[in-house]
């Protein structure tokens, strides 16, 4: 079977760590092209994963015969994916969907038009450890509490371990122009009674939304946010509805001083616990570990079962090409992907407006 020819927009750190190694190592795949604003950092990912093919505009790249796939790693996604699938081309793109509603629905739409595969990648989805332990959650019949926390790293810890190209050769002006309009979507996706908390909520959608994705995927979707609090201008506490009195008491932020990786879901029942910890994503092959503590003969017992050392951005990779090839829907789907971009808005706009002090005004 001939390898689905995948062309990659944007080459920053993730997809040099985790992205490229993969496409470059699997069989079900071939990188025919790369592109990157930076001609620096697309000439040398170019070199260094052996792809002769360097554009610096994604429309050179989507309107290649020889690319089947786009790889959309870049930090804005709606105006690739858009052209990509009007291309004809599937779509693997990194979360979040968008930074807006508006956003997820014009590549929702433009999938329908085009009638491409198209994933997310939410790659804790697809961690063996993660699957492990969500189903060992499903199987609780008694679960009242779950907590989410993800309080990340600074994330210069793991640059020791790669050697990492970076671009030094964009015009500042070309940067800024990209961040105002980036914020300026953050800002109207809340509304302008909100629009004070667009770092916030630029915290859930970058980092936390791997979180809401692991909730959806162990819980479902929650009825709705009962509390929100802005903790700091990157910290988030949010109480979240499951109904019959099950709650999810969710946290996220940014704790820049921290050298380890802090995330984990944890679901609390009458007769045992169950968490799953996440290892820093930026450490390939690192098992999730899920941790039980039980009632065994009479003595309170812990386990920690470190489930696997396979990873999760190669095992989404897998699913992708299972996905294209045989026509079935992705795990993590754009509705999914969409849903998780309006409940971080519920829960940003759950905040009180006259908390504008936990935001840092």
């Amino acid at each position: 079977m001939e390898p689905i020819r995948v062309g990659v927009v944007g080459c920053g750190q993730i997809a040099q760590i985790m992205h490229l190694p993969y496409l470059t190592e699997l069989p079900q795949f071939r990188v025919t092209a790369v592109c990157d604003l930076s001609t620096a950092v697309v000439e040398a990912v170019g070199e260094r994963f052996g792809v002769p093919v360097r554009c610096r505009d994604y429309a050179d790249l989507v309107s290649r015969d020889d690319v089947d796939a786009v790889a959309v790693l870049t930090i804005e996604h709606a105006g690739v994916a858009v052209a990509a699938a009007a291309a004809g081309k599937h779509l693997f793109i990194e979360k979040p969907i968008g930074f807006s509603l508006a956003e997820a629905d014009r590549i929702i739409a433009a999938v329908a038009r085009a009638g491409v595969t198209a994933m997310i990648g939410y790659m804790k989805r697809y961690d063996p450890g993660y699957e492990y332990g969500a189903a060992r959650m499903q199987a609780m019949d008694d679960v009242r509490l779950i907590r989410v926390h993800d309080f990340a790293v600074d994330f210069s810890a793991h640059l020791p371990l790669f050697t990492l190209v970076t671009a030094d050769d964009l015009p500042p002006a070309l940067l800024a122009e990209s961040q105002a309009a980036i914020e300026a979507t953050r800002r109207a996706a809340l509304g302008a009674e909100h629009a004070h908390l667009s770092e916030l909520y630029s915290t859930l959608l970058m980092l936390a939304s791997h979180d809401l994705a692991i909730l959806r995927g162990a819980f479902g979707a929650p009825a709705g946010v009962r509390y929100s609090d802005a903790i700091s201008p990157t910290e988030l506490l949010s109480v979240l509805d499951y109904g019959e009195g099950r709650r999810c008491v969710f946290e996220a932020g940014v704790r820049a001083q921290y050298l380890w990786w802090d995330e984990q879901m944890t679901a609390y029942g009458a007769r045992e616990i169950v968490e799953i910890t996440f290892p820093n994503p930026y450490v390939p092959y690192a098992p999730t570990v899920v941790t039980i503590r039980e009632n065994e003969a009479g003595s309170p017992v812990r386990k920690e079962i470190p489930v696997s050392h396979q990873e999760a951005f190669r095992r989404e990779w897998l699913h992708f090409a299972e996905c294209v090839r045989s026509g079935s829907p992705p795990r993590t789907s754009l509705a999914d992907a969409r849903a998780d971009v309006a409940l971080a808005i519920d829960m940003i706009r759950a905040i009180p407006v006259a908390d504008r002090a936990g935001a840092g005004h």
